[in-house]
């Protein structure tokens, strides 16, 4: 027994370095679901963690990198008072860690009567992320997002920002579960639904599984049926309604399907996919629609291959950008 607690706890100093593995991290939150007594032991593991820090100084300039990412975060209110502590930046650089290595589960223990915090999940470009949220909420992160929520979740209530694109399989709870999405909401109940909200987007679009949700906006709120697409124009505040036929979650199994998309749409969505940068020539093909199923495990090189098999380009690499040239 005490061979075994010896390792969990070595498991949890490295779990606070942001160096544990998929499999490790597993093994540890099991642990922490087992016993009640088993949290707060964590909780003091993590306290002499971070007391041996103290006579680690190389670290500092990591900690002021943190800091200054978090001087960045938009959704924490001047007004609210926010602990900024050793504690607080291990945490997101853990959170960070784990996203980059892919699937993890977002466990933050704070007592209710702390100020509130918030604390980012952040998804390069080029990678994908499943989160299960303390509620036991399922979050899809596709590339180049970030999902924001405070210490509060899941007690006073079940609220997170995003930017970029997710996929929720909201658990069912008394409290709504709120998406905030560039001054505009989403609020649910228990649900599977997808929101893309990428800042260099001009359409807002949320597509409903299963379930109800209630898209709220600043002349009112609609109501969604499940297969049913809605898309918020941020330039006019135009709303179109729709039915969708498309898996518009089929990124979360790296496939990419559309029945019907244009070219420059495609384009943005592989560049954000693949972390690279891809340009147009012209204004020729930018509107030029067609359907397409694309499997994002394959090499770039291989699915603009497919695509010039539909469309006339010629493909030029030029260092880290790849310019596309109507024939």
């Amino acid at each position: 027994m005490e061979e075994q607690l010896q390792h969990i706890k070595l498991l949890a100093f490295r779990y606070f370095e942001g160096k544990t593995s998929p499999e490790d991290a597993e093994v540890l939150f099991s642990f922490l679901k087992e016993g009640d007594f088993n949290p707060s032991l964590f909780r003091k593991w993590e306290d002499e963690w971070l007391s041996s820090l103290e006579f680690q100084p190389e670290l500092n300039e990591r900690w002021e990198k943190i800091k200054l990412a978090n001087r960045n975060t938009e959704f924490i209110k001047k007004s609210i008072p926010v602990v900024k502590s050793y504690r607080n930046y291990v945490y997101a650089a853990v959170s960070i860690a784990l996203l980059i290595i892919g699937s993890i589960v977002a466990f933050i223990s704070i007592q209710d009567h702390q100020p509130e915090q918030y604390f980012t999940l952040e998804t390069p470009l080029g990678q994908k992320s499943k989160i299960t949220m303390p509620d036991g909420t399922l979050v899809w992160l596709n590339s180049g997002s970030s999902l924001i929520y405070s210490n509060k979740y899941g007690k006073g209530n079940r609220e997170v920002k995003l930017s970029g694109e997710a996929y929720f399989e909201v658990k069912k709870g008394p409290k709504k579960f709120i998406v905030q999405i560039n001054g505009y909401s989403v609020t649910v109940k228990g649900t599977k639904f997808n929101v893309s909200a990428y800042s260099d987007d001009q359409l807002l679009t949320t597509t409903l599984l299963e379930g109800r949700v209630e898209f709220n906006y600043m002349q009112g709120s609609l109501e969604m049926a499940p297969g049913e697409t809605m898309e918020m124009n941020l330039k006019t505040n135009s709303i179109m309604r729709k039915k969708t036929g498309q898996s518009v979650n089929s990124w979360t199994r790296n496939r990419l399907d559309y029945g019907n998309i244009e070219l420059e749409e495609l384009l943005k969505k592989l560049s954000r996919e693949y972390a690279r940068t891809i340009l147009l020539d012209g204004d020729l093909l930018k509107k030029q629609s067609f359907s397409i199923s694309i499997d994002t495990n394959k090499d770039l090189a291989d699915v603009l291959n497919a695509i010039a098999e539909i469309i006339p380009i010629k493909i030029i690499n030029q260092n880290d950008t790849i310019k596309l040239k109507p024939i």
